[in-house]
């Protein structure tokens, strides 16, 4: 039987990372000892030809920092690879998570990388090592670049350090390859869209290999006058020494000029009337100029796997980044539902935009502007020695790691009452230069060591125990350094029943710091928070993983306001997360892949009865691709995916100061994608939201709504070398 292993890059040779039981290619040399996994399954049909050939991964490594069978890994995990981001139509990290169960966010969000997993901010880490350390302003990570996608639902912290206790999302990059491969391409779509990319791969001597990736985009917004261009690079080199050595080392060079997302006032989008009427999505209430913003991103990484012996490995990975932020934007500043100014009284009234004398409408709106020019540095490493051990019928896999991190910010920030703008007919221009704020300059540092213990009894059953003691020190400008230490703990057992059946039970703990001081001038205390999970996973083929989960996250010492006084904010919440996911993910490679995703969320805060806000209760969703073989050099692909949001509220009517609860309508959206290839020619074309169906993904009580992204279509012709 002649078996043939293909991949966007012909001529690479393939790995396959297990992280959730998928096709998981990772481009890495075949003798790579790396945080990888290199274990590979082949399965076949009868009479299968080379199209029907499947390769499946069945170990995971971010859930456990080990190479691990999946069913043993008492935790819930989704990946999203390279090939379903280039299906699906992604561009971005949260678009890479439409179809991920228990991952929701607020519509595109250029001021970084944010999605919430099971009601808690994510944090999100590159190549295994935290990128963002808080709400930070970097640039959005460019999907090209990467391989995969893994998503870690739940807390994390025995492993990953202060964090959230939804989970985190761990993307990584692509690698350098031994044998020569590549692709060029070029797209263009929806809002002048023009991007072209370029990714290569080869050996440049016996035991060294090199890969280049870079990404050139012009285009326009949603918004009226905003850009999203960006030019990447991201040169990579392995070496490999001797057969138990691999040495890798990542560059990345990012620079990205982009304007704000879209806030537009609720009573002219949501609240629309014949009064006020509805303003186009693309409105822009703002000052292009100002909101216009360049931000720079570069980072080196260097990660090392050294085979002591056959039961003893170390890995390390450090990386080195350095960004600087250029963000700014203007948006109303009415916290009520009355934004319009009669300029005769000088009065603000939701009931009239009041026209002029020509009969156009006024709809004066007040604004502030927000400006933030920062500078990030961060130092991250970790690193880690495994041993594998036997005693009787119990096998070990003893993993014991330290972790260091460093992140400096220096920032500027303005922060000001400024002119109002007509929404209806806007005229750019007319402002002052805001006035910007000393600067200011904060750091954190945190050392952590961790162990875990993965037993596993025979076939039958898989125990995860896991402690780690963390020590984080923060400073800021004019308040005292703080100092806090955490221990947290993690047990899980996951158990065989079949040979495709594995439930599973989990305890696990988060803890995150908390920036600034009480009206006492007294440090916050650090949020912990404690998980219990329990679910099944089911493998019928190597190509088929299903999971359904139940979850409980209970996180402590929420900050909320005082009910004697609500300008003024006490740690006495509470945060709750119950719900069920369900998600079930079949690739068969160049035949049928299918996801299926549903999650349930009841999040509430400490005294109140409402869900959590911008959090909704229901989503759901599904993406299917289907190929057919045309002739021997020539198949057409098919597929289409549904999304289901649920409807989403803010504010609570319990509190005097607002004027009611705003509810943000539930919403269903379609893709589709289609795609011919030809020998080493390949022409999709992709529509998100194909009926162009008109959304808002979020309104808040502070009387604004960001608009639901419109169709947007690409079309991309790539040629592999």
């Amino acid at each position: 039987m002649h078996i043939q292993v293909s991949s966007r890059l012909r001529g690479i040779a393939l790995t396959s990372t297990i992280l959730t039981g998928l096709v998981v290619p990772a481009i890495a040399p075949a003798s790579a000892q790396s945080t990888v996994a290199s274990q590979v399954a082949v399965a076949s049909q009868p009479n299968a030809d080379e199209g029907d050939i499947v390769v499946q991964g069945l170990r995971a490594v971010t859930a456990t920092k080990t190479d691990t069978p999946l069913k043993e890994v008492p935790q819930s995990i989704s990946v999203v690879t390279i090939d379903q981001i280039i299906e699906q139509g992604a561009l971005t990290l949260q678009d890479s998570q439409r179809y991920v169960a228990g991952v929701t966010n607020a519509g595109t969000d250029t001021r970084g990388d944010f999605s919430a997993i099971r009601g808690f901010q994510s944090v999100i880490f590159l190549d295994g090592l935290k990128r963002n350390f808080g709400y930070v302003y970097l640039p959005q990570s460019e999907v090209y670049t990467l391989d995969r996608v893994d998503t870690l639902l739940g807390p994390s912290a025995v492993l990953y350090g202060a964090g959230s206790a939804g989970g985190l999302i761990n993307m990584t990059s692509k690698r350098p390859s031994f044998q020569f491969g590549g692709e060029v391409t070029a797209s263009y779509g929806t809002y002048d869209r023009k991007q072209g990319q370029v990714d290569l791969t080869g050996p440049l001597g016996s035991n060294i290999a090199a890969r280049l990736t870079a990404v050139v985009r012009d285009s326009n917004t949603l918004t009226d006058h905003l850009p999203d261009n960006r030019v990447v690079v991201q040169p990579s080199i392995i070496w490999q020494p001797t057969a138990d050595t691999d040495i890798t080392l990542l560059g990345l060079y990012q620079r990205d000029k982009v304007g704000p997302s879209n806030f537009l006032p609720i009573t002219a989008s949501l609240d629309a009337s014949a009064a006020t009427p509805r303003i186009p999505s693309s409105r822009n209430i703002g000052e292009p100029d100002f909101d216009t913003g360049t931000k720079r991103d570069m980072s080196a990484t260097l990660l090392v796997n050294h085979k002591l012996s056959d039961a003893v490995s170390f890995h390390s990975g450090t990386r080195i980044e350095h960004d600087k932020t250029s963000y700014g934007q203007f948006f109303q500043s009415a916290y009520s539902f009355a934004p319009f100014f009669d300029p005769q009284t000088g009065l603000y009234d939701a009931a009239q935009p009041y026209p002029d004398s020509s009969g156009k409408l006024v709809g004066q709106v007040p604004r502030s502007v927000f400006g933030f020019r920062a500078r990030y540095t961060s130092v991250t490493t970790d690193n880690r020695v495994e041993a594998n051990l036997d005693t009787g019928p119990f096998s070990h896999k003893i993993v014991v790691g330290l972790d260091y991190q460093w992140f400096k910010q220096l920032a500027r920030q303005a922060f000001e009452a400024t002119t109002p703008i007509n929404i209806y007919d806007p005229v750019y221009g007319n402002y002052p230069e805001p006035t910007f704020l000393p600067q200011t300059r904060q750091t954190l540092k945190q050392f952590g060591v961790y162990v875990q213990d993965q037993i596993k009894f025979r076939d039958l059953a898989s125990l995860v125990v896991g402690a780690r003691h963390d020590n984080l020190r923060t400073s800021n400008t004019g308040l005292p350094s703080t100092n806090d230490n955490a221990m947290t703990y993690r047990v899980g057992l996951s158990v065989n029943v079949t040979r495709t059946l594995s439930p599973y039970a989990l305890y696990s703990e988060s803890f995150q710091p908390v920036a600034g001081l009480n009206q006492f001038n007294q440090s916050f205390k650090p949020f912990f928070g404690k998980s219990y999970e329990f679910g099944v996973k089911w493998q019928p083929l190597p190509t088929t993983l299903a999971r359904a989960t139940y979850y409980h996250i209970v996180e402590n010492n929420h900050i909320v306001p005082d009910k004697d006084n609500p300008l003024v904010s006490v740690q006495a919440g509470k945060q709750t997360a119950k719900g069920f996911e369900f998600q079930l993910d079949h690739r068969l490679r160049r035949d049928f892949t299918l996801t299926l995703a549903y999650s349930y969320n009841s999040a509430r805060n400490t005294g109140e009865r409402l869900q959590a806000e911008g959090l909704p209760k229901n989503t759901a969703s599904g993406y299917g691709v289907k190929t057919f073989k045309l002739d021997g050099d020539t198949d057409l692909k098919i597929g289409g995916g549904v999304r289901y949001v649920g409807k989403q509220g803010s504010g609570d009517p319990s509190n005097a100061f607002l004027v009611r609860r705003v509810i943000t309508p539930d919403f269903t959206l379609v893709d589709a994608l289609a795609e011919v290839n030809h020998g080493r020619w390949t022409l999709q074309v992709n529509a998100t939201n194909l009926f162009d169906k008109f959304y808002y993904a979020q309104c808040s009580q502070y009387a604004y709504c960001v608009p639901g992204d419109e169709r947007q279509v690409i079309a991309t012709l790539r040629y592999r070398l």
